[in-house]
């Protein structure tokens, strides 16, 4: 079954999916993850170029190149071997660079296992949405807030420094908004919850279920907008600016707009 692809981009067909088997490897992103099930990066999750994930996310979730380069870029730096011009998946779980604490669905780095997919964690996450069949701004910006509160209440009963500045934020807005654009509207913040258990819960794209890659390239202005409606639709928004340090939310839409482009990961 091939999805109608964006303009200029090669039919996929989104039947040939299958779970990792022993010896392949993963990253704790889970859409990385459905692309290399998905067999659109390599299903061992070994060797993946700046090339080859360039072209996965552009013809695959219609990522804005420039989004993807980033990314790539960033990827590679994950390998133990500095020479090297590729990184396999499970490099990514390195800490600080594309992997980040305050994850939706993986838990913080100082606190254990910061790659595998943390079933409780999720619950968590899922539990703000209660029987709602439908993201919104407003549910998503909560989802995500009260996850901040959870790891940080777990770093301080396991007497643990809790790290959460700028950067943590923008990667945690982000988290949210890259999800919301990739796999519904992010201009109204509404896709099914069900496509969001798929993806974290299977790694897998639910192209059976209805979703389609967006049909123009999601760019840094795109995200840039979702985390900034994230932000309005916060109620905590104000204890939050004090939380990583710059007081105003103001300060923290300026930062955004400032340091996003640079951190245009998938998480």
């Amino acid at each position: 079954m091939a999805a109608k692809s964006p303009p200029n981009h090669p039919e996929i067909d989104w039947t040939k999916w299958r779970a990792p088997e022993s010896g392949e490897v993963r990253s704790p992103c889970p859409v990385l993850n459905s692309l290399a099930n998905h067999g659109i990066l390599p299903r061992d999750g070994k060797g993946v170029t700046k090339e080859m994930a360039v072209k996965a996310m552009t013809s695959a979730i219609n990522l804005d190149v420039e989004i993807a380069k980033i990314f790539a870029s960033v990827a590679l730096t994950t390998n133990p071997n500095a020479h090297a011009h590729s990184f396999d998946l499970d490099h990514v779980s390195r800490h600080g660079l594309i992997e980040h604490d305050v994850s939706l669905s993986r838990d913080d780095f100082a606190l254990g296992d910061n790659h595998t997919f943390n079933a409780d964690i999720w619950k968590s996450v899922l539990d703000t949405y209660g029987d709602s069949k439908e993201t919104n701004f407003a549910l998503a910006t909560e989802a995500r807030y009260n996850r901040v509160i959870a790891a940080k209440k777990a770093h301080e009963a396991a007497n643990k420094d809790f790290t959460y500045g700028i950067k943590e934020a923008v990667l945690s807005y982000g988290e949210t908004a890259i999800l919301m654009s990739l796999l519904g509207n992010p201009k109204n913040g509404k896709i099914p919850v069900e496509y969001l258990k798929i993806v974290v819960e299977e790694e897998r794209l639910p192209y059976e279920e209805g979703w389609r890659p967006a049909a123009h390239p999601i760019t840094p202005i795109d995200l840039t907008d979702a985390v900034f409606k994230l932000i309005h639709a916060n109620e905590h928004k104000s204890a939050e600016a004090s939380e990583v340090g710059l007081g105003t939310v103001h300060a923290v839409q300026n930062a955004v707009t400032s340091i996003l482009p640079t951190y245009c990961v998938i998480m």
